[in-house]
């Protein structure tokens, strides 16, 4: 099994709400936005903010070549079949569609996917193994009687029908706490996800966390307006609910419109950093990347690209279970009232959101 799941990009969905990040960094035409990669989906989807230059910057090469395929398929499909091809619509004939897209693809790029069809086969959308993980984990837990109070939340017509079946399913959600306690295993999720951050968490206790943002999340918000939860409960996207901004259809054309200012670099975000001009404000959007590493080391990398910006720039970043500090730098400024604002307005529910900008030192 594990085997099989490294034949998988690590990403391929789009796990964070692009819309908390635009009102972030509200690129511009003057700006430069360089992305982290990722799954491709948050990249695409402030592609369509319009910026001057789009850099999508990602150490793991696979995680480029899941964004490239996207970008073509984007770029050659009318909006139906582009649906249908990434897969959230049912379609029998993704292949046939790949071998009229494959001759549009880098080189790299078509080998990697040559001999990964069967994942295109299924949809790329849920080709990743944290969205297949955690899908596998979840109907484990439904089939076990552990985890039904969201079926009923999804079902709720209004947030204060949802408060009611929460509280209706008092029983259920201590036994899912118990279970995602369980789960999220940093043993367990080192063997299927390869990816540390969730073996860190303010509390120490990550699957607890992680819980317990769920459960906020849900006593203040409703579920069926997060398309992470509905990704994660069942499997896939609503095809006609809360979905990521590039597949929706005003989203998925503002960024047709702009895929020719989308560059892919496979490097880091510090060399990509000392190789741009400072010839204008630039747009940082870092995912998660605090989760791959320690918080000096996350420390360093701030101070990097902040030295790299000019002033006017502005930086956006995620914590998912490894909560670091902002370090105190010349220059960076975190915004601590907006990024309050855009953490209780964000539907990725686990991610906690953060905003800055670059000032003249004092």
């Amino acid at each position: 099994m594990i085997d099989r799941l490294r034949r998988r990009p690590l990403y391929a969905a789009c796990n964070e709400d692009s819309r908390t990040e635009l009102a972030a960094l509200a690129p511009t035409r003057a700006d430069v936005v360089v992305c982290v990669a990722a799954g491709g989906g948050r990249a695409l989807s402030l592609l369509g903010a319009g910026a001057r230059r789009f850099v999508a910057v990602d150490r793991r090469e696979s995680q480029l070549h899941v964004l490239e395929l996207a970008a073509v398929a984007l770029d050659r499909l009318p909006d139906a079949a582009f649906r249908a091809f990434v897969g959230l619509e049912l379609d029998a004939g993704r292949l046939d569609v790949y071998e009229m897209l494959r001759a549009s693809l880098t080189p790299r790029a078509r080998r990697y996917w040559d001999v990964r069809r069967s994942l295109i086969a299924t949809g790329m959308l849920y080709a990743g193994r944290l969205e297949r993980t955690l899908a596998r984990w979840s109907d484990w837990l439904r089939r076990a009687g552990l985890m039904r109070w969201p079926a009923a939340a999804f079902a709720a017509r209004s947030l204060d029908e949802q408060r009611a079946a929460l509280r209706r399913a008092e029983r259920d959600v201590v036994r899912g706490g118990r279970a995602w306690s369980a789960l999220f295993h940093p043993i367990a999720v080192a063997l299927a996800l390869q990816d540390p951050s969730f073996r860190r968490s303010t509390e120490g206790r990550t699957g607890a966390y992680l819980y317990g943002r769920l459960l906020d999340f849900a006593t203040r918000r409703r579920v069926r307006e997060s398309f992470l939860l509905h990704l994660i409960y069942y499997g896939r996207y609503d095809p006609v609910g809360a979905l990521p901004l590039w597949l929706t259809p005003p989203g998925a054309e503002r960024a047709r419109k702009e895929l020719s200012r989308l560059e892919l670099r496979h490097a880091t975000l510090e060399s990509v950093a000392a190789a741009l001009p400072r010839d204008g404000p630039l747009c940082w959007s870092l995912s998660d990347v605090s989760a791959w590493m320690d918080e000096p080391r996350f420390h360093a990398l701030l101070a990097r690209l902040v030295a790299a910006s000019p002033p006017g720039s502005r930086l956006c970043w995620r914590h998912l279970a490894a909560h670091w500090t902002t370090p105190a730098l010349p220059g960076l400024v975190r915004d601590a009232d907006l990024s309050r604002a855009l953490d209780h307005a964000d539907t990725s529910v686990f991610y906690a959101i953060h905003a800055a900008r670059v000032v003249e030192p004092a």
